[in-house]
């Protein structure tokens, strides 16, 4: 046996442990190195986790404080308005932030002054393009109009007369469809709240705009309330099934009915809806008028 004979093995054995050691190292570097990395994803996660959960206490401070600058007569009145007004948060929402605020206010959303204009230029070609309101003289017809015995309400109630008595010969046979198909469900306020809605959501836009004053903007939403709480209504979700009804009455359009059908099913199940924070008084409950919004003093109607 030469030397080398010896030293080969050898020398081949501390190779292969070297390899060993140096392969153990690196495996160990790279399970630490993983260990860190999940360390620090975790880490990041948690400050994400932790910036939302601020950013949503945030948010629902803020909500909160416009609510509570309101006073119960006065969210009931712009509750009214809430299934229009949850249509006008999915065009506002952002990335970042859905404007729940809005609910409690009569002013549009925004960031900045831009993204306020934008917003108000949105209402004004709204109320232009459905209403054909430009100015106060207009605000002020279409309300009047809603809310003076015109509207849908009316021929709701004509047709589900003519319906109960039998006699529907000459009627919209559309009409005669909707009014079957809601009558055991809305009964007697028909189609009531649609009409309350749009009015109730003119008077916003309308104060938003400059068409209205606020005291004039507040006495329309007054009378809006005054009416809703003489309806035989027993709660949101009967006011959202006669917003439901009233829509289909006036609208065939398939693709709008689903958006107020959605925004009615939103307004009974989030956490965020207004109609779950402040529910349906129950009859001859006075609400708190409070002293929060500009006009509500006075029960005066500006329509008549």
């Amino acid at each position: 046996m030469t030397l080398w004979t010896v030293l080969i093995p050898v020398a081949a054995g501390l190779a292969l442990a070297a390899l060993w050691w140096v392969g153990k190292a690196m495996l160990e570097g790279a399970r630490e190195g993983l260990q860190e990395a999940d360390a620090e994803l975790a880490q990041e996660r948690a400050d994400r986790d932790a910036q939302a959960a601020r950013d949503a206490d945030a948010r629902r401070a803020e909500v909160e404080a416009a609510a509570l600058a309101l006073s119960d007569a006065d969210r009931f009145a712009l509750n009214l308005r809430a299934p229009f007004t949850s249509l006008w948060l999915d065009i506002f929402e952002t990335a970042t932030h859905r404007p729940t605020a809005y609910f409690y206010q009569v002013m549009p959303p925004g960031q900045n002054r831009q993204a306020r204009q934008e917003a108000l230029r949105e209402l004004a070609a709204s109320l232009e393009s459905g209403w054909g309101i430009t100015d106060h003289a207009s605000a002020m017809s279409s309300l009047a109009w809603l809310l003076g015995g015109g509207g849908h309400h009316e021929p709701y109630q004509q047709v589900r007369r003519a319906l109960h008595g039998q006699n529907t010969a000459g009627l919209d046979r559309r009409h005669v469809t909707v009014v079957r198909q809601w009558e055991p469900e809305v009964g007697d306020v028909g189609g009531l709240a649609f009409d309350l809605a749009r009015a109730a959501d003119i008077a916003a836009q309308g104060v938003a705009l400059g068409y209205l004053s606020d005291r004039q903007g507040w006495q329309v939403l007054g009378q809006c309330r005054q009416m809703a709480r003489e309806a035989p209504f027993r709660d949101w979700a009967h006011y959202g099934r006669s917003f439901q009804a009233g829509a289909a009455f006036w609208n065939a359009n398939p693709v709008r009915n689903r958006g107020y059908a959605d925004a009615v099913k939103a307004l009974l199940t989030r956490d965020d809806s207004p109609w779950r924070r402040d529910p349906w008084p129950p009859p001859g409950q006075p609400l708190n008028r409070g002293l929060a919004a500009v006009g509500t003093s006075s029960e005066a109607s500006t329509l008549n």
